[in-house]
């Protein structure tokens, strides 16, 4: 019975939602700008934080191919699902209040770090509830609406993206020293490492999420290499912006609450052209927005498919205001969020991003073994 209407949720939302293998890859994108240059994460080896960017990359690959080759083998089943299948109802459903979990609170850190960031730089004399309930209201409204919607309006922000990170970097040329980069290994390997964890498990590793929006993809076929270029390019990204920060700050780079906006602020192209950064602000807040908006879809996907629910949107509006209420207790000020994030969360994520969905799909290869030995 449980089965059957878990079918019957995922027909009904398969008839309203689809999304081609080039809105994933777009929304994927934007999702995790959303963290990358908001985040002061990943500069823990200083002017060596590029070579954290390329390990970390390289980690994050390996963690998104995991759960994209247990997605490709069980066509249209979100992760949920497939723990389900795999591990039976009981426990199933146990990872499927893990994975609202993990999505419920990574929207609480991102809808904190949008206010505070909002509040440091746009608004400083608005109050932080307001700017978290106008941010839940549209972003519940959007998630209401679909991952079609919220695809399309990724497409969008792509070009915005794109355009501000490439044009920032161009007119900073000036403004750069190569030589900030030397010496190469100053600092050692630990702390290299220590930023490509956080690489690896923060803006890169947190598209495990996608793994329930996987199903709604209409050609599966494309899915696997759709994900790997989208790590590979975003990590490309994340290369370029280390070593702007670096040529342009130097040092105090490992030292900013938000190097990238710090940088920014370094442009000045005459007398005319200059204190360009509230438009790049303008394009994070929609990063946020997109990120905030896959993680309450997400959780309220989770929660609707582990306890057999027919509409995930009947969840969005009791989940949003918890996300808010959540995230204006989780951390008094923007330095011990920072630090949680940088020191605390990748170790968190690990069960997440790599232990569960390892262990589902060395599963999923032993019982299929075991079939093809009995047949």
């Amino acid at each position: 019975m449980i089965e059957k209407k878990r079918m019957v949720a995922m027909d009904i939302f398969a008839q309203n939602d689809r999304i081609s293998n080039m809105e994933l890859w777009t929304l994927m994108f934007v999702y995790m700008m959303g963290s990358l240059l908001t985040l002061p994460i990943g500069y823990a080896a200083g002017h060596d934080s590029w070579i954290s960017a390329i390990i970390g990359t390289i980690a994050a690959l390996g963690i998104n191919w995991i759960y994209v080759l247990l997605c490709h083998k069980y066509p249209r089943k979100s992760l949920v699902e497939i723990a389900q299948i795999l591990l039976g109802p009981w426990i199933g459903k146990m990872v499927g209040i893990l994975y609202t979990w993990y999505s419920f609170y990574l929207g609480a850190y991102t809808l904190l770090n949008f206010t505070d960031i909002t509040g440091a730089v746009l608004l400083p004399r608005t109050p932080t509830v307001i700017v978290g309930i106008t941010m839940i209201i549209l972003v519940t409204w959007t998630a209401s609406k679909g991952i079609e919607v919220i695809s399309r309006c990724a497409l969008i922000l792509f070009l915005f993206v794109v355009i501000s990170t490439v044009l920032g970097s161009i007119l900073l040329v000036p403004d750069m020293e190569p030589k900030n980069i030397l010496p190469v290994l100053e600092s050692g390997w630990n702390p290299i490492l220590k930023g490509a964890g956080q690489i690896a498990t923060i803006p890169l590793g947190e598209t495990i999420v996608f793994g329930m929006l996987i199903p709604y993809v209409n050609q599966m076929a494309f899915v696997k290499k759709t994900v790997i270029t989208v790590i590979g390019v975003t990590g490309l990204l994340l290369l370029l912006t280390f070593f702007v920060n670096i040529f342009v700050l130097g040092e105090i780079a490992s030292k900013q609450l938000f190097p990238s906006y710090t940088s920014v602020m370094y442009i000045a192209v005459g007398d005319f052209f200059e204190r360009i950064e509230p438009l790049v602000f303008t394009v994070w807040i929609f990063n946020g927005f997109t990120k905030l908006t896959i993680c309450l879809l997400v959780s309220a996907l989770a929660l609707s498919q582990t306890i057999g629910s027919r509409d995930y949107r009947f969840y969005l509006i009791p989940l949003g205001l918890l996300l808010l209420e959540l995230s204006l207790i989780l951390h008094p000020n923007q330095l011990d969020l920072i630090a949680y994030i940088k020191d605390i969360w990748p170790l968190f994520s690990l069960p997440f991003l790599i232990f569960v969905p390892l262990i589902l799909l060395i599963i999923s290869f032993l019982k299929r073994k075991t079939l093809k030995s009995q047949n």
